[in-house]
């Protein structure tokens, strides 16, 4: 009997090591490694010793004492290291100010974060069977005080949310103030008379798709399909840029939104961002951003998404910088007739709202500027319009995220032609693009087989169609969309963005993305500057009806 007692003991212990290594090793593996091999070899060489560990401890099996779980000191660091492990994992990233002003501004609505915990269960599952099967092995006597010690510093190391402000506390970085050298500021474009452009001239629309997630990279069509298929003929038209990386915080929608409008990576300290979100209702109110520049001249300005306004902080973002009209999710779901989507309104009904829009800005006679964004494509799985079902061509057994992006993709290609058809884009310049890349999704490896690359392309009268290969980034979309409308200065430049119209490089290419991205990590002059409200900025009041 004592012998089949031991035989059990060391068999679960056995079973619990495996099982508590192999699935920490395999988290690890989702962030640090992609080589198989080192992977296996990794897990062997902890799990072995800790086998051997198990085997020649002194410990009874029926000591009165022992329990099944025990609490160990590694257990806030390691918790700390998951977590982050979980956020990288599912966004491709972690940067403590964009959590912060996400859980802040207005984080994801209950529905997707529910829809988010469901396609990431296998994750949390693998999570907490590391966390009880360290427990299990502290309460059997395996790991050892010195052992858990050990394993809690490796916990602490080895996790970049602790270490990265640690390590830019002690070792501040010499390219603090770089960027700010090389800030232009286009403050003087409020001013009617400024600029290339004269108010007597007939001012050029503007429409502007943020497309979700819907990089370049999915123009593979040996790989994808042909998913951005729909949207070829708008690419083909005017200035396509092929050359489009991600730079340092452009990487989820509301920095794409920043950079696109701004012409600069989504810059931020947490409390003053907070100060201004929630006392304020102001979002960068010390950056000239496209709206600004199009407020003074004139221009009625529109914002329609499918997300809640309160999304990120969208809403006070476009309110802050001249948009009077305002529809987030609930506004068009009462607007336009539909189910919606698990975060308000799907992208056929916003593209439905955002055709009667321009219907009504067209018979005002006043130029305007429309700004959509569309969700389709977003990760974990995309969000496919009733409307698609069936019709997106690709075949049945393809990944939902790549109908998703389809589907959104014909919606738009069918709302420009619908636009065209009734004179709508007339005198009307067109800006496509991806908001950022695709977070992890069900197609991440095979994206991650290629350069990843944003999409980006702007049409209109007087563009010439021509790609643009050079490195840019998404910031030198607000001085090539000035420079498309005739309002961009004599440089070339706003902000930190190059228009890709001219034959100056982006600060990308004559950078380096690796320079430019340390820079963005470093800089603490600008952003103080970015956050301060300016006398003459007052809170607008959002979600203002704009028929």
């Amino acid at each position: 009997m004592r012998s089949f007692i031991m035989t059990r003991y060391r068999l679960s212990g056995s079973l619990i090591s495996a099982a508590t290594v192999g699935s920490l090793t395999w988290l690890v593996s989702l962030i640090y490694f992609q080589e198989k091999a080192l992977l296996a070899a990794l897990g062997l060489g902890a799990l072995i010793p800790l086998l051997l560990l198990d085997h020649i401890r002194n410990k009874k099996p029926d000591q009165s004492k022992s329990r099944w779980f025990k609490v160990y000191f590694s257990l806030v660091p390691c918790l700390l290291f998951l977590v982050y492990v979980y956020l990288e994992s599912v966004f491709g990233y972690f940067d403590w100010g964009a959590m912060l002003m996400h859980v802040d501004a207005g984080i994801l609505t209950p529905g997707v974060v529910l829809e988010y915990l469901m396609n990431t269960g296998s994750t949390i599952l693998i999570i907490t069977v590391v966390l009880f099967g360290l427990g299990a092995l502290k309460a059997r006597g395996t790991l050892t005080r010195a052992l858990d010690v050990a394993l809690m510093a490796v916990f602490l190391a080895a996790n970049p949310m602790l270490t990265r402000p640690i390590s830019a506390a002690i070792h501040p970085n010499p390219l603090h103030d770089f960027l700010s050298k090389r800030f232009v500021d286009v403050t003087s474009l409020t001013k009617p008379e400024a600029g290339t452009a004269s108010v007597a001239v007939a001012r050029k629309n503007l429409i502007h798709i943020f497309i979700e997630s819907a990089e370049r990279t999915y123009m593979n069509e040996a790989e994808f399909g042909d998913v951005m298929g729909p949207l070829l003929e708008f690419d083909r038209r005017g200035l396509s840029a092929t050359n489009m990386v991600q730079l340092a915080y452009t990487n989820n929608s509301m920095a794409g939104m920043v950079a696109a409008n701004c012409g600069t990576p989504l810059l931020m300290t947490y409390f003053t961002t907070r100060q201004y979100l929630e006392e304020n209702s102001q979002f960068l109110p010390g950056l000239t951003c496209l709206g600004d520049i199009l407020k003074a001249r004139g221009y009625q300005q529109n914002f329609i998404s499918g997300w809640p306004l309160s999304f990120t902080g969208q809403g006070s973002f476009f309110a802050t910088h001249g948009y009077s009209s305002l529809f987030g999710g609930s506004e068009v779901v009462a607007a336009v007739p539909g189910k919606g989507s698990p975060f308000g309104a799907d992208d056929a009904q916003v593209l439905a709202l955002s055709l009667d829009v321009m219907r009504h800005a067209q018979r005002a006679g006043e130029p305007f500027s429309l700004t959509i964004a569309v969700s389709g494509g977003h990760a974990m799985d995309g969000y496919l319009t009733d409307e698609c079902i069936g019709k997106t061509g690709l075949p049945p057994q393809a990944p939902h995220i790549l109908h998703a992006v389809k589907c959104t993709n014909m919606l738009i290609a069918d709302f420009i032609h619908k636009a065209e058809a009734e004179g709508l884009m007339a005198n009307t310049i067109l800006a496509l693009q991806s908001d950022h890349l695709s977070a992890p999704s069900t197609v991440t490896d095979r994206l991650n087989q290629y350069e990843r690359r944003n999409f980006f392309s702007v049409s209109g009268d007087g563009i010439p169609s021509k790609a643009y290969a050079g490195l840019s980034g998404t910031i030198d979309i607000f001085p090539t969309i000035l420079d498309a409308l005739g309002l961009l200065p004599r440089n070339g430049q706003a902000a930190f963005g190059v228009s890709l119209l001219g034959d100056r490089p982006a600060l990308a290419q004559e950078l380096g993305q690796a320079r430019f991205d340390s820079s963005i990590y470093a800089e603490d002059v600008l952003v103080r500057s970015f956050w301060q409200l300016k006398p003459a900025r007052t809170a607008v009041a959002s979600g203002a009806d704009a028929r």
